[in-house]
């Protein structure tokens, strides 16, 4: 790729984040085109459709939660503490949803019957095993039931309520945690 080109896709794909953020998969081309300073039909020789561009930016979501999760995992086998780590992991998600629509899109990409779920792509893949791994570390310490899996946890994360107070989600976040830890 040319490097204007190069830029123009990156100046895209930072302003469909910032407007898939604010306003999630209801995101217009032509508002993406006009505050990327890029010509529709820029815009869709890089992204032929809106469903490809609102996927580029999930996938940057999808990486997000990879990369929180390996950390985490990393921190298990370093010894921290196990129910600090998942309440962690699980706070860290929930509350990026409240400032990213597209992380939310991104956790329903984590379970099998979630959208896009049918074409897992690597970096889902790469973020279901490091959650798996963060869940067996966990469970294995005992502070995690042991029935809890990756989908159950990509279900309460799905489902973090859209609460611009932060009260819902905050109520909601220790009921579900409460819930994941063993009797």
């Amino acid at each position: 790729m040319r490097s204007d080109a190069v830029r123009n896709r990156t100046r895209v794909l930072e302003t469909a984040r910032r407007l898939v953020a604010r306003d999630g998969a209801a995101v217009r081309m032509d508002d993406v085109a006009t505050e990327a300073g890029v010509a529709v039909g820029t815009l869709y020789r890089h992204f032929g459709t809106k469903e490809a561009l609102v996927a580029a930016v999930v996938e940057d979501s999808v990486v997000a939660i990879a990369d929180r999760a390996e950390a985490s995992a990393a921190a298990l086998e370093a010894g921290a503490p196990a129910w600090e780590v998942v309440e962690d992991l699980v706070q860290q998600v929930a509350r990026s949803y409240q400032a990213d629509k597209a992380v939310k899109a991104a956790a329903a990409l984590l379970r099998p019957d979630g959208a896009g779920g049918e074409t897992l792509t690597a970096a889902t893949r790469r973020a279901e095993a490091a959650v798996g791994r963060v869940l067996a570390l966990a469970q294995d310490a005992g502070a995690l039931r042991p029935d809890v899996t990756t989908e159950d946890l990509a279900v309460v994360l799905a489902q973090v309520p859209d609460d611009p107070t932060g009260r819902a989600q905050e109520r909601y976040l220790r009921v579900v945690l409460r819930g994941l830890r063993p009797d």
